[in-house]
């Protein structure tokens, strides 16, 4: 115990609680911070944070554990409800001593004594320990008005949660153009309205609608004007929905809706001849009208698809249909079902078979970071080597079979496989952990863990802890509860957990919190499109940003490109996977690629910038400028047609403006002049190739190349990176 506390020490104690109930802006930190001030302050060794307090009994009561500071046993208790003595936890502030009382509670040491803290609203805060603290203050009393303010310090805690939750969500769901939720937030509340219908019976419509000759509307009027009328049509079909139905914007010129709750055909003509209705007079804007027309196509569960990815699949296709056929038309979806099933069929026999015959393999595909350099892990991807048709991905022969029991049966495969693999490596001198990929259904088996310590007990000589298997986040929220028990079973095995394609599903900060997971995956859609959707980087930054104030390391998918990746460096993601950093290679030729593996000097340059927006326009230029330089040297060596537009005159018109801005910056000279210079290159190798002069073509390629290297320089500079050599592709 410390020494005795004396009564002047009581305004200091108040003081310093006061600023910790002030001071935290969330409520786990709140009553964590809470709980330790009450221990350094009494000298009490271990203290407990109980809510939900529910009577079991006349003599106990049942309570969850929200905080516990100085006792493992229970630390390790904190996930399942607690038991403890109702006279121990109901009751007026007190300090008793208990010994008999405080030995049913399972603590690793006996206590004699307790301090028992009521908190309105929320439960008690118990402090233990095994002798009275050497004070003449009543500590009841001393804390017992200090502690009052406690509900109110969490409600604001609660509130401020709420509130950055819904700017993320806000950024994350909704499209910033209509107000609309975007396709992310639509599939997700599609998968939910589809579980609904497969669990109360039901019919279901997705209407997938698009304005005919919305290009010859941009060109004729302007995109600003285009951009208003796809606002006003989603205000429209907003303002016709009926309870329970849902719009959503997802990009271009395409809107789809959800129709849930309907009984058969009569309701699904009816619900769609509504729509055709509402949309028949013209937009009006400004006092202009603009008499548009529309195509649609509807999908309806449970005739034309079993889930809520094939049925917008679906809608899509009957659009694609009707504009085959007639503007302004709305069709249903023809499956040919019988057909599909036959495939499926013919497809999981040939899959079986592969499995048998050690057909299937594994690839893996490196994770590193991206401002070290260090490898941090593989993802094990399986390909086919079919005996026909050569190395198959994928995409190629699972889409058919993701909703049968085959994928079970190759989970477990990949991760015997991928633990052996993991062993054979670490003989070598590398040690690593491999991601599995397992399908939704293999991991709601009630048996999972079970299955996992099976495959772990295969492979006895493998680290546990090199195994790491990918979930799909919308796997999880089938059975949530059912899925985080069987999570945690794993991990207490020794696996960890990462959660794949993060953002294309419903994902709320609770949800984020509560799921037991290591590491967060970032949709390679973001990032591939980095470059192409301005509010991508957005959402890139607050997921990162969030799973980072969760203890979550986040790994971006999709880098494809050095601008990806010093874009990314740059926004402070550290962890990336892709195609521009290692495509997936055989488990044998990993130590060779790991020990030659160099991270790209832009992106170790990149981890000095501090963000701010310019440098998005920056990297987009000096993308976009890569990849043409990249596709006329490809024409040359292919003798190919060369690409007529590229991104130097829009580079050149926009640095002619900067310089306008700022005429006395010699960085922007530099960097017109090499713009100049590489337009007039770039013109020399069109017109070789034109007249077909390839020989001639080919010689002016190493000047050519010279000036764009001096282009990307130039934009390196304006981005604030050092200096280095020159950049030439080869």
């Amino acid at each position: 115990m410390p020494p005795a506390l004396s009564d002047q020490q009581a305004l200091a104690i108040l003081y310093d609680l006061a600023l910790t109930l002030g001071s935290q802006v969330s409520v786990n930190g709140l009553l964590t911070k809470t709980v330790q001030r009450l221990l350094f302050h009494t000298g009490f060794p271990l203290g407990l944070c109980l809510s939900d307090l529910e009577p079991v009994g006349e003599e106990w009561v049942a309570a969850r554990v929200e905080v516990v500071i100085g006792d493992y046993a229970l630390a390790r208790k904190k996930e399942e409800p607690l038991r403890l003595p109702a006279a121990l936890a109901i009751g007026a502030a007190s300090l008793e001593e208990a010994p008999e009382l405080l030995a049913r509670l399972p603590t690793r040491r006996p206590q004699r004594v307790f301090l028992r803290l009521p908190v309105e609203g929320l439960g008690v805060i118990l402090l233990l320990g095994p002798q009275q603290p050497d004070t003449r203050l009543s500590l009841a009393e001393l804390f017992t008005p200090i502690l009052a303010r406690l509900p109110t310090a969490i409600a604001l805690c609660r509130s401020y949660e709420r509130e950055v939750q819904h700017q993320v969500e806000q950024v994350a769901y909704y499209d910033p153009l209509t107000g609309l939720p975007n396709s992310i937030l639509f599939s997700s509340t599609l998968r939910q309205a589809v579980a609904r219908v497969r669990h109360q019976g039901g019919w279901l419509a997705v209407v997938y609608l698009d304005v005919d000759d919305f290009r010859n509307i941009n060109a004729r009027y302007g995109e600003l004007l285009g951009d208003r009328l796809l606002v006003a049509l989603g205000k429209r079909l907003s303002g016709h929905l009926q309870t329970g139905e849902m719009v959503g914007y997802l990009g271009g010129d395409e809107f789809a809706l959800i129709l849930p709750d309907l009984g058969g055909w009569d309701d699904v003509d009816e619900r769609i001849v509504r729509i055709l209705q509402s949309n028949r007079s013209p937009l009006v804007l400004d006092g202009d009208s603009y008499d548009l027309s529309y195509s649609a196509g509807i999908a309806v569960l449970p005739v034309d698809a079993d889930d809520a990815d094939a049925l917008l699949r679906h809608a899509q296709e009957a659009l694609h249909q009707a504009k085959q056929e007639s503007r302004g038309y709305f069709r249903l979806f023809d499956g040919e079902q019988d057909k599909k099933r036959h495939l499926r069929r013919e497809m999981l026999h040939s899959l079986e078979s592969a499995l048998e015959r050690r057909e299937l393999v594994l690839y893996y595909q490196p994770k590193v970071d991206l401002r070290q350099g260090t490898v941090v892990g593989f993802e094990a991807l399986v390909r086919w080597r079919h005996p026909q048709r050569g190395l198959l991905l994928p995409g190629q022969f699972l889409p058919p079979v993701e909703n049968s029991d085959f994928m079970i049966a190759l989970g477990e495969w990949a991760m015997r496989e991928a633990l052996d693999q993991s062993l054979r490596w670490e003989t070598l001198g590398l040690k690593t952990r491999v991601s599995v990929n397992i399908a939704g259904r293999h991991l709601l088996l009630p048996d999972f863990a079970d299955r996992v310590a099976l495959v772990l007990g295969e492979v006895p000589q493998a680290r546990p802890d090199a195994l790491d298997i990918e979930i799909l986040e919308s796997s999880t929220f089938q059975d949530y509860d059912r899925v985080r028990q069987t999570m945690d079973r794993c991990r207490a095995l020794g696996v960890s957990f990462s959660l794949d394609d993060f953002g294309t599903g419903y994902s709320s900060l609770a949800y984020l919190s509560q799921l037991p997971v290591s590491t967060i995956k970032i949709d390679q859609m973001f990032v591939r499109r980095l470059f192409d959707q301005r509010e991508d980087p957005a959402i890139i930054q607050a997921v990162d940003q969030i799973a980072t104030v969760f203890g979550r390391e986040v790994v971006a998918e999709g880098v494809e490109t050095r601008e990806h990746g010093m874009l990314l460096v740059s926004m402070g993601c550290s962890l990336g996977q892709g195609f521009g950093i290692g495509r997936p290679m055989a488990g044998e030729a990993v130590p060779e690629w790991v020990a030659a593996y160099r991270l790209p000097e832009e992106w170790r340059a990149a981890a000095g910038l501090a963000w701010r927006s310019s440098l998005y326009d920056i990297f987009r230029a000096r993308h976009c400028h890569h990849l043409w330089q990249d596709r006329m040297v490809e024409c040359v060596q292919r003798q190919e047609a060369f690409p007529v537009d590229g991104p130097v005159c829009e580079l050149v018109a926009r640095v002619g403006e900067l310089r306008g801005e700022q005429p006395e910056d010699p960085s922007l000279a530099a960097l017109q002049q090499a713009l100049w210079s590489v337009e007039s290159l770039g013109a020399r190798l069109l017109a070789d190739g034109q007249r077909g002069a390839w020989e001639a073509a080919r010689a002016g390629l190493s000047e050519f190349l010279q000036a764009s290297a001096a282009v990307l320089a130039g934009l390196d500079r304006l981005a604030g990176l050092p200096e280095r050599g020159p950049e030439v592709s080869e």
